[in-house]
């Protein structure tokens, strides 16, 4: 029997890209292997929206070309692979197949075809199972082309995948064993099919028949809009939760990063999403640094995190790509500055969490656990709840795919600690 071993960085995308190539290896018998060293494909996913993320991946590949079977075969896909393939190629001879991030779209067309030095594979239906929670992509690319993102070059222009498409695979999903789906886009409030937008092909889905709670991302500000907030308030399966990256709190780095909106325009949906729906959680990404930022408007970023109160914030230090707009600028903030912003604001937000789960402590949720935890001492499930919190059961019972009632009696500070009702 075949066996494969992938691993993958980066986004959400990703993750979905991979479970996709995942999913049509399985189809054909492939088995998960439990290290690159015995596996017949080895597969790295990769990412190019900061250096940090390439610069592992490389390293990741150098030890996997290293160490794999002499007739294994290493793909290396995703961003990194569309942006720099050739380079990674030369660099790496035992490479077999580059696979840039806009050719994942169209992989099972061609996969027996990369699969043929390994043989010939039947398509077995019955091996295909959903995980418990589904990452389903509703479009592909991005046309914002803000100045710091090299998503755009790497992905291609934006494209929405047809209502009809989308509500079969979400059947299908769900059918394999799923409970959960998370609807995947670069922003999802541009999806278009015909007349049908984004609002209405929330409700849609929702309507899929067995699929108890559905999630998305990625909003964007400038597009996010009352009638999508207003469907989630109104629907019982869509989870209480929007991310919604500010990038930054000053109006003029906006401007500069080809945001499309302003800080005051923010905190309107902002406004406009807690009025429809008391209860969201609103989660964020942030970035500090960005060319020819100040103090001041660094400090602009802090005041906008103290007055919104995010659920949660993926923050980062900018980090130059080539080719972005925003590479090719002369006022770089020095990496020691960057780094020192962050670390300010990640302190902020922290605090911020562990206020918001204080006021949690004692009360009843419900939880979908989806992360098995084995400790030396502990046997523990991780879930969410309706919205985006963290939540860790110690348990013998098997949580795995189910929803279940907690009281949460702690919070550890970025986690909150229940137990069974």
């Amino acid at each position: 029997m075949r066996s494969y071993f992938l691993k993958s960085f980066g986004c959400q995308m990703n993750g979905a890209d991979s479970e996709f190539i995942v999913g049509l290896l399985v189809a054909r018998g492939f088995l998960q292997a439990k290290n690159a060293q015995n596996a017949d494909v080895v597969i790295v996913n990769t990412c190019s929206v900061r250096e940090k993320a390439e610069n592992r991946a490389v390293a990741q590949i150098q030890e996997y070309a290293a160490i794999k079977k002499k007739d294994a075969l290493l793909w290396v896909i995703g961003c990194m692979a569309q942006r720099v393939g050739e380079e990674l190629r030369q660099k790496i001879p035992k490479i077999n197949r580059i696979i840039g991030a806009t050719e994942i779209e169209f992989i099972e067309e061609k996969i027996d075809e990369y699969l043929l030095p390994l043989g010939n594979f039947d398509i077995l239906t019955h091996n295909i199972q959903s995980q418990w929670s589904a990452l389903l992509p509703i479009m592909r690319g991005c046309d914002n082309f803000c100045t710091y993102c090299i998503v755009p070059f790497v992905r291609g222009r934006e494209h929405s995948i047809s209502l009809t498409v989308l509500c079969e695979q979400a059947q299908k999903i769900v059918d394999n064993g799923a409970s959960e789906i998370v609807l995947l886009g670069q922003n999802v409030n541009s999806y278009r099919d015909k007349s049908m937008d984004f609002a209405d092909l929330l409700a849609k889905i929702a309507q899929t028949r067995g699929l108890k709670r559905l999630r998305f991302m990625t909003s964007h500000p400038k597009d996010i809009c009352e009638k999508m907030v207003k469907i989630i308030s109104e629907t019982s399966n869509i989870c209480r939760h929007i991310h919604l990256p500010i990038q930054s709190g000053s109006s003029e780095i906006l401007e500069k990063m080809n945001r499309k909106y302003t800080r005051e325009q923010y905190l309107e949906k902002i406004a406009m999403i807690r009025e429809i729906i008391p209860d969201c959680d609103i989660t964020t990404d942030a970035m500090v640094g960005f060319p020819d930022e100040t103090q001041k408007q660094f400090e602009e970023t802090l005041s906008l995190f103290e007055q919104v109160r995010f659920s949660y914030a993926f923050m980062f230090a900018y980090s130059q790509r080539t080719g972005t707009a925003a590479a090719k600028e002369q006022n770089q903030v020095p990496q020691k500055e960057r780094m020192s912003r962050l670390a300010k604001l990640v302190e902020l937000q922290n605090n911020i969490v562990k206020e918001i789960y204080s006021t949690i402590v004692g009360r009843e949720l419900e939880a979908f656990f989806t992360l098995e935890q084995n400790k030396k001492n502990a046997h523990s499930w991780a879930g969410q709840d309706f919205g985006a919190k963290r939540i860790l059961v110690d348990t013998d019972e098997n949580l795995g795919g189910k929803i279940a009632k907690v009281k949460i009696i702690k919070s550890s500070g970025m986690t909150l600690v229940g137990e069974l009702i």
